[in-house]
């Protein structure tokens, strides 16, 4: 796994997630000796800061990780981007 940058637009807010995608595991029936097999599992995204560009207490702007407050399911919307 490695990271990615999605950028996503939240009303006026240009924000850039970062993130890990698992493309996941397809069912396998059978080991290839003949043994039962595992099952497979779905693709995840695990996020692990939500950047946005914020004005300072002087109008600066800078970079703040949003991830505490931001309240948005957007693991659906980054997994439906790897289709």
């Amino acid at each position: 796994m490695y990271t990615i940058l999605y950028d996503y637009k939240h009303n006026d807010l240009d924000l850039e997630i970062e993130y890990t995608y698992d493309p996941g595991e397809p069912d396998q029936w059978y080991d290839s000796n003949g043994d039962p097999g595992t099952p497979g599992y779905g693709p995840t995204v695990e996020i692990h800061h939500i950047w946005c560009e914020l004005p300072d207490e002087k109008g600066n702007p800078c970079y703040v990780d949003i991830i505490e407050v931001f309240d948005e399911d957007l693991e659906e919307v980054i997994l439906e981007s790897h289709e």
